[in-house]
């Protein structure tokens, strides 16, 4: 079935080279981001046909100097299949986390289990258009911070399935929701985490335009996002080359381990290669790959005593000593 149409996404630019962009999908609905979920930049990307509704360049060609993005790593042969595929018959593009049913947390960052068969680690926003998935635990500290207004069980209550929207979709100074036909009170999304002003409520120190003289540097982008101002909130420092934050936030499950743990028919049949294994599990030892390898998931420690059952990720802990909204640090800048 296809997806709706996205309002005003027929405007697709880059925050970094401000050059107009085009996306391939493999159907006609038009849900998808406009820029790339690694480099946040435009172009010509590939859109995942799963529920993360993100999109990326795929070959290292789509990438410009400036930019620099690390791409799927597709072959141009790869793409080509995608580019040429009229989304009726030809092969769909569905990354790896939307493969396997691993998910990221938008709010710590980390891996969970996003099957809704069984075990299920990290919820998805009921929002059409939002593809951000949370833990239980980490969506209560987001929406309500003072613990005693929580209600009562809310943790329980997500886990048995009740429906939410997070954060992404109410401004983070007033609360208040999105009026797209009011230019005050567009939302201002940051790309690294679950914060979101009204164009009226932007603080002063997320700035449009950068300052050499007093080191600020840019963090708000105009006419990227679809009716909506692109940023980096300032919880994310700016590696000045890029313009953007360290582009390490997204985060790839290692389908060997997660083969180890299937049942040998669901082992037979995931060892056999279809389209969207793509891009190649196996690289070469000198290339730079955007889906690094995990290590087999660790022993809880102390720390993970007081999660519900299901809450450690593949993700080991020893590599997020201080997570905070946003924060995945897997990928090497």
């Amino acid at each position: 079935m296809d997806r709706p149409r996205r309002p005003g996404s027929d405007r697709r630019y880059a925050p970094v080279a401000a050059r107009g962009g085009k996306r391939k999908r493999s159907s006609s609905s038009d849900l998808w981001e406009d820029v790339c979920s690694i480099c946040d930049d435009g172009g010509d990307v590939l859109c995942c046909e799963g529920r993360c509704l993100r999109s990326f360049h795929a070959t290292e060609g789509q990438s410009t100097k400036l930019n620099r993005c690390k791409t799927l790593r597709l072959t141009e042969e790869q793409w080509k299949i995608f580019k040429n595929n009229d989304g009726k018959n030809g092969p769909k593009y569905i990354c790896k986390n939307c493969k396997y049913n691993q998910h990221q947390c938008f709010s710590c960052g980390l891996l969970g289990s996003s099957d809704l068969s069984s075990g299920v680690e990290v919820f998805q926003c009921e929002d059409q258009y939002c593809g951000h998935f949370y833990h239980a635990k980490c969506l209560a500290r987001l929406l309500y911070p003072d613990r005693s207004t929580q209600p009562l069980n809310f943790e329980q209550e997500i886990a048995r399935g009740l429906k939410f929207r997070c954060p992404v979709h109410k401004c983070h100074v007033c609360k208040g929701a999105e009026n797209k036909d009011d230019k005050k009170m567009q939302f201002a999304v940051c790309r690294r985490c679950p914060t979101v002003y009204h164009r009226k409520c932007l603080p002063s120190d997320i700035t449009f335009k950068g300052d050499k003289d007093n080191g600020t540097m840019k963090r708000a982008w105009d006419n990227v996002l679809p009716g909506q101002i692109l940023i980096y909130c300032m919880k994310h420092e700016i590696a000045p080359k890029k313009g953007t934050p360290k582009r390490n936030h997204i985060v790839f499950p290692d389908s060997k381990n997660l083969l180890l743990r299937a049942p040998s028919k669901a082992r037979r049949q995931e060892d056999t290669p279809t389209v969207q294994d793509i891009p190649k599990e196996e690289m070469p030892p000198d290339h730079d790959s955007p889906e690094p390898s995990q290590p087999p998931p660790q022993p809880a420690t102390e720390t993970d005593k007081d999660l519900p059952n299901g809450f450690n990720s593949f993700a080991p802990k020893d590599l997020f000593p201080l997570p905070y909204p946003g924060s995945c640090g897997w990928l090497d800048d």
